[in-house]
């Protein structure tokens, strides 16, 4: 008799551990289907669970495709702006953007000075004259 009450026990916690199953997931295609648009719902027929699970995977592989199609896009966009700018400079006939030196501003002046073609000449007799000859 004992052995009949314990089989009885656990068919019926195996019957309702298994309705909690069925319930998740009959509540999970629910939530699939308000998920999906509406131009992807025939409202001539009832939705059943295979449509739901069939229109969602589809749906799930567009949102895939049209994610991959903008994140091309995107780098398309972001490797050709680099290039499209300096095309625009040079169109514009502006040089490469101004580098700071990197020096201090003394030796700065001073290279810059040293480098500059002198507006002087020395004379023959060892004095300084302008290109002026003065």
């Amino acid at each position: 008799m004992m052995t009949y009450e314990k089989r009885r026990r656990r068919r019926e916690s195996h019957n309702a551990v298994e309705r909690r199953r069925r319930d998740n997931i009959n509540d999970r295609i629910q939530e699939l289907f308000t998920l999906l648009p509406e131009s992807m719902i025939d409202a001539q027929t009832k939705p059943n669970k295979g449509m739901i699970l069939k229109k969602s995977v589809e749906y799930i592989r567009q949102l895939r495709h049209a994610l991959q199609t903008q994140t091309d896009r995107l780098h398309e966009l972001e490797t050709g702006i680099p290039s499209s700018m300096a095309a625009a400079a040079a169109a514009a006939g502006i040089g490469q953007p101004h580098q700071p030196q990197t020096s201090s501003g003394l030796a700065a002046m001073f290279a810059g000075a040293a480098s500059m073609p002198s507006s002087r000449t020395q004379g023959g007799d060892g004095s300084m004259m302008n290109n002026n000859g003065l």
